[in-house]
């Protein structure tokens, strides 16, 4: 794909030296219908869940946003025990070569984070923390062989300047890392989604093809999204191909040859509209493939955005942030009874598939609700 290709090394330099430098309350509502997550139920595997036969779409669940951090805890794997069914993990396309993916909030050189590793054996065995991306993903497999009937997991990666893939740190590599370090046998992927009775992701959806709570047992959905800083460099001309619409142009370059089994994750869209389909801004070509759509609550709640567009197409909505909607909760300390309230609210009113935060005390908040959509 040329203008994959077509990112420079100069705007790569420039992009190290710009991401260096930028380095309600709610009444109660009703909670029978509600599922409890927790480790000892849900994500363990020794309970059924109640929504075993609802489709995915369906479903509202919540999930940690930065699960790496280790202000978190000091395992990756930390919210999955408490029961959250998502884990965003930011990462950096550094240095070119599988291990060469940092994981860092603000540090594009150095890992700083909760994966670890281990080296050595007996008496001379150690274990490290701040591993790269292959680490987390190791880490994330370890878990889910010891749980091996555990929920649905779902796993956003934020590409904090995007993909570079004139230093093999492309979509194709990438997918390889998640299918190699993850399992191809742990994913569910967009062939998977399509089978052989539809063509492309949107036709599948519109046609209420997502399988059920059930079916996806012991499976990871893992999407990538466009970062904060290749946002940043989109608006200094730097860069003019973002993470989502260069993974959905590989999504759909290898449905056109017939290898759509080679693609481990799934494109997502971070720009949608009020306003209509946001996926007009992309080429016919590009538009099938995006399902999945992730913004900030407030932005889906308070901008004008048709929910009823999304329900009623069978999409993914990622509400984010949702400590900020109004009344705004504590960023990491909320009240527990609150926090709960406010993702049930987010289900049911935002219709929210996946809700995330950055709370760790609020184990009612990694409830699964019914999306009402």
């Amino acid at each position: 794909m040329p203008f994959v290709l077509a990112r420079t090394s100069a705007w790569r330099r420039k992009a190290c030296v710009l991401g260096a430098a930028l380095l309600l309350s709610l009444a109660a509502l009703p909670w029978t219908s509600a599922t409890s997550s927790h480790a000892a139920t849900a994500n363990s595997g020794t309970d059924t869940s109640a929504f075993d036969d609802v489709p995915l779409n369906q479903l509202s669940v919540s999930g940690l946003h930065n699960a790496y951090e280790q202000a978190k805890s000091r395992s990756l794997t930390k919210g999955l025990d408490l029961g959250a069914h998502l884990l965003e993990i930011d990462t950096y396309s550094t240095y070119g070569n599988p291990g060469g993916w940092v994981v860092s909030h603000s540090d594009p050189l150095a890992n700083d984070n909760n994966c670890t590793y281990t080296t050595g054996s007996g008496v001379f065995k150690k274990t490290w923390e701040n591993g790269s991306l292959r680490t987390c993903l190791d880490d994330l497999r370890t878990w889910s062989d010891a749980h091996p009937d555990h929920d649905p997991v779902y796993l956003k990666l934020e590409l904090k300047w995007g993909f570079r893939s004139g230093a093999g740190m492309g979509p194709a590599q990438l997918d390889q890392l998640v299918a190699k370090h993850l399992g191809a046998d742990h994913l569910f992927t967009p062939a998977d989604m399509l089978g052989t009775a539809y063509s492309t992701l949107d036709e599948a959806a519109k046609a209420g093809a997502w399988p059920t709570w059930k079916e996806l047992r012991g499976k990871f959905i893992v999407f990538p999204i466009t970062g904060t800083i290749e946002n940043r460099l989109a608006g200094y001309d730097l860069d003019n191909l973002s993470t989502e619409e260069e993974y959905a142009q590989y999504v759909a370059d290898l449905a056109a040859r017939g290898q759509l089994a080679h693609a481990s994750m799934w494109p997502a869209m971070t720009k949608p509209s009020p306003q209509g389909d946001p996926r007009l801004i992309y080429s016919p070509t590009l538009r099938p493939w995006f399902v999945i759509f992730d913004t900030q609550a407030t932005r889906w709640l308070n901008d004008g955005y048709s929910l009823s567009w999304y329900c009623g197409n069978h999409y993914l909505t990622v509400e984010g942030s949702a400590e900020s909607v109004s009344p705004a909760h504590d960023d990491t300390n909320p009240d527990p009874v609150a926090a709960a309230q406010r993702v049930q609210y987010l289900a049911q009113q935002g219709h929210s598939s996946i809700t995330t935060f950055d709370w760790m005390n609020t184990p009612d908040a990694f409830a699964l609700w019914p999306r009402d959509c």
